[in-house]
């Protein structure tokens, strides 16, 4: 009991110290509780925009697209609470209708700005977006999940349970994964008051964010009915909107908050339709035909591979010059065992798009295949420094490596691998193999374990059983 009473107090003591760690939010003036400093906010943001990049397709390639829209956020994030933060802005190559913003990373992708109309009301998604960062609204997010889960701990231990220490030292890998939480609907009306705000004192008609609004809705509408889905039924379109308000009090709220705006000037018309329209031009002919490729991906993880194979054909014959229809085209050529092709497919892709992060892991996976694991590592790394969190690749890596039987190396990406994909039906084979090659028996008989557990009749599995019978019985004897 009474190392379990200096536990609590090694704990508790930080946390009255972080209870009285708060930071003057930079939007309202007011003090709030903050554990995240803005050096911080930065660097989360620098290690987590890679990731996220590739998560949303990857930059949508168009300089000219670019060189019209980089200027318009950057007036935004000049005109910004913290305009001395670093500024990055892309378009996202995929359908997904989405906006999002990190410290130093803006973005919208491909399938929201082909369904806007004017220039008023990108900037009344991009003057949203940038609200989040000014409101330190991730940092918000970071602090609250910390709190939470040192408060984990800190139960944990009064309760006696015996995984506190495993607890302790998940607190330190808290970073990027809340940064997948939702903002809470405070902060997304905090959020449209910024915008609003922004886009009066750009000169912008802010009734246009009730427009931009709108169309969001419809450009999620238009992106499920081209898969034959209904929102209900799309989990990652579902979060994207239930993060936000009902859609008729947001509008109704929208509406108040431009009416308490300042005196402001409207420039021109406040719209800008027309040039607008013009920049977007060739996204949105391309938008078309990635909806052919979109129904091609959802054919190939159907299994339906002669659709598929149709389907990205058709994306192909509609714009050859497309890196995204031949990396698919790759893995449908993987899928048939048919691996020359298939390094034909990823090649050409990369001569499109050089930096191209899903043809490399598919070259990887043809080495694999072909069991040439020095230049399938080789891939995987190149894969991995264009997407650092990429799951795939880092099972690619483990993988690889578990073949030339350099285990020790093998083991940290298993275990990336591992935790994002914990019910996978080999990694903890691998582990367990991989660990015990190593010395580890008792993190072998832990992934032994749970190999038996997820797929006990396969190869892997059986192997897990024989082993742990012996080893169960080797570590009773070394203890």
């Amino acid at each position: 009991m009474d190392k379990k009473i200096r536990l609590l107090r090694v704990l508790l003591f930080p946390l009255i110290l972080l209870l009285a760690t708060c930071a003057v939010n930079p939007v309202t003036g007011k003090h709030e509780l903050m554990l995240v400093s803005e050096t911080q906010e930065i660097e989360i943001g620098r290690r987590a925009a890679p990731s996220l990049n590739w998560t949303y397709g990857g930059e949508f390639n168009d300089p000219q697209l670019k060189a019209y829209l980089e200027p318009i956020v950057k007036e935004i994030w000049s005109h910004s609470e913290r305009s001395n933060l670093p500024f990055r802005f892309t378009v996202q190559n995929t359908s997904v209708p989405n906006a999002f913003a990190l410290p130093g990373y803006v973005a919208i992708t491909r399938g929201l700005l082909a369904e806007l109309e004017n220039e008023a009301q990108f900037v009344a998604i991009m003057g949203h977006e940038v609200g989040h960062v000014m409101a330190r609204h991730t940092a918000k997010r970071i602090t609250l999940g910390t709190l939470q889960q040192l408060g984990l701990v800190v139960g944990a231990v009064a309760l006696g349970k015996n995984n506190s220490s495993d607890l302790i030292l998940g607190l330190g890998a808290v970073g990027s994964s809340l940064l997948l939480l939702k903002f809470d609907r405070e902060q997304e009306l905090q959020a449209d008051r910024i915008g609003v705000r922004y886009m009066a004192a750009l000169g912008y008609d802010p009734y246009e964010a009730v427009r931009a609004h709108d169309r969001l809705q419809i450009a999620v509408q238009r992106y499920l009915e081209n898969l034959g889905r209904k929102q209900r039924e799309d989990t990652l379109l579902d979060a994207i909107l239930s993060t936000h308000p009902r859609e008729e009090v947001r509008r109704e709220e929208i509406l108040e908050m431009i009416k308490r705006l300042p005196v402001y000037n409207i420039k021109g018309n406040g719209k800008y339709r027309d040039r607008f329209q013009k920049a977007i031009q060739n996204l949105k002919r391309l938008n078309r035909i990635y909806f052919v490729y979109d129904q091609a991906v959802m054919q190939y993880n159907r299994g339906a591979l002669e659709k598929a194979e149709e389907l990205v054909k058709e994306a192909i014959r509609r714009d050859s010059k497309q890196a995204p229809f031949y990396s698919l085209y790759g893995m449908i050529n993987i899928k048939r065992n048919n691996l020359v092709r298939a390094e034909k497919d990823f090649k050409k892709a990369l001569m499109i798009d050089r930096q191209y992060q899903p043809s490399y892991y598919g070259l990887g996976l043809v080495a694999l295949k072909n069991r040439n694991y020095e230049k399938a590592i080789g891939y995987f790394e190149r894969s991995l420094e264009l997407y650092p969190q990429h799951p795939g690749s880092h099972f690619g890596m483990g993988k690889s490596y578990f073949n030339l039987l350099r285990y020790s190396e093998a083991v940290p990406y298993l275990r990336v691998f591992a935790s994002a994909a914990p019910r996978h039906p080999e990694v903890h084979g691998m582990l367990g193999i991989s660990y015990e090659n190593l010395g580890d028996i008792e993190s072998a008989i832990r992934e032994y374990q749970l190999q038996v557990r997820i797929a006990p009749h396969t190869e892997l599995g059986r192997y897990a059983q024989q082993r742990l019978l012996l080893l169960r019985q080797l570590y009773r004897y070394r203890r």
